[in-house]
């Protein structure tokens, strides 16, 4: 089928998925998004192998703004038409419609249900998802939460999530030739510092005051705690205020998109910490085999918190409890002489479910099982 993908835009994380989805050469597919950054996110422009068609996106308040995209949907070009579902994006609706009566296939990308919702919200999204043939969704609990809220279950497939697998690897086998100890003298730790870490924007919703107390409580049973924060934000200098107010030992990295640096971080840290909601955090840990803790409330997480497995990929604490955060850094502390089999058993995830190969496949699967 000739398939285009209508995009707000196009992160530069989805570059190797885009990738996969043209070098598998099941279907042809073209790529509309815009081009511009927003709200700091770089689109990613295109390469050698992907040609981006530039269209129009704004955020006004809530609602997400997109031009230029119906000379695509009623073009003769196409067979299908997969839109990034998004409620609030008033195109996705209107693709959806004008997508079914062109006789196109219409598929959804999308987040999905992410928590049980009022009736008329329940409502309203169900009837959104309605106008697409088949709905995409980041995870499995979407299939439970759209069930319950009355929509056809047969007509959602999880794709998951991913980020460039095959780069990480490639810096998985340099770092493995170095080793845990000799990535962490490097990065000006203590061999046997019990190193947590996080790469996110320091923001209040992200709760790494909840890690500082934490750490804080584990300072003082003798735990050898060492914070470090891939990242800035506006948060940054009250948790500077905290760690020295707390004695806890937290490393400030700063912003930074060098792959190179993050990735001996992520690989040196004996845990992956995000008290507040964990994201793609969580492929990025799990690529270079490092558990990953958050909070257990799955109503305010998202899709990605499914690759915990608990007491083998990382663990959910109590939301918001620095004292169940710290009886959860413990026993990672205490099961470090397993880290090697816990790095094994991280990489699996990535490589059975949450990497750009295997989501093009399955999208390549839903797209046929419309033709």
């Amino acid at each position: 089928m000739r398939v285009a993908i209508i995009y707000h835009i196009f992160p530069h994380y989805r570059r190797p998925v885009l990738r996969e989805l043209v070098k598998h050469g099941e279907h042809e597919f073209s790529f509309f998004s815009s081009l511009e950054t927003v709200h700091g996110i770089r689109a990613f422009q295109g390469d050698d192998l992907i040609t981006i068609s530039p269209i129009y996106f704004k955020l006004r308040g809530s609602t997400w703004v997109l031009r230029k995209y119906i000379p695509i949907v009623l073009s003769a070009r196409f067979d299908a038409v997969i839109v990034h579902g998004h409620p609030n994006m008033p195109a996705s609706w209107i693709i959806g419609i004008l997508g079914r009566l062109t006789g196109k296939k219409v598929l959804y990308w999308a987040h999905g249900w992410l928590r049980k919702e009022r009736p008329l919200r329940a409502t309203v999204r169900n009837l959104h998802y309605s106008l697409a043939h088949h709905v995409m969704t980041y995870g499995e609990r979407a299939i439970e939460l759209a069930r319950a809220s009355g929509f056809d279950a047969s007509k959602i497939t999880p794709i998951f999530n991913s980020l460039d697998w095959e780069l990480a690897q490639a810096k998985f086998v340099k770092l493995e030739a170095a080793g845990t100890g000799k990535t962490k003298l490097n990065l000006g730790f203590r061999t046997d510092d019990f190193v947590v870490s996080c790469v996110a924007r320091l923001t209040q919703l992200c709760r790494f005051d909840i890690l500082i107390e934490a750490g804080n409580i584990l300072g003082r049973e003798g735990v050898p705690i060492r914070i470090a924060l891939i990242g800035d934000g506006p948060e940054r200098r009250n948790l500077e205020v905290l760690a020295e107010t707390r004695g806890v030992e937290v490393d400030f990295v700063g912003e930074t998109y060098d792959e190179e640096l993050i990735s001996q971080y992520v690989y040196a840290s004996d845990v992956t910490a995000s008290p507040g909601k964990v994201g793609l955090s969580a492929m990025h840990s799990l690529m270079y085999g490092t558990p990953v803790v958050s909070h257990d409330n799955l109503d305010d997480q998202m899709p990605e918190v499914e690759a915990i497995v608990s007491g083998i990929t990382g663990t959910l604490f109590t939301q918001d409890s620095a004292q169940a955060l710290a009886d959860t850094l413990r026993y990672w502390y205490q099961r470090r002489g397993d880290r090697e089999r816990t790095r094994v058993a991280c990489l699996d995830v990535i490589k059975v479910r949450y990497n750009p190969v295997v989501q093009a496949r399955t999208i390549n699967q839903v797209i046929s099982s419309l033709a």
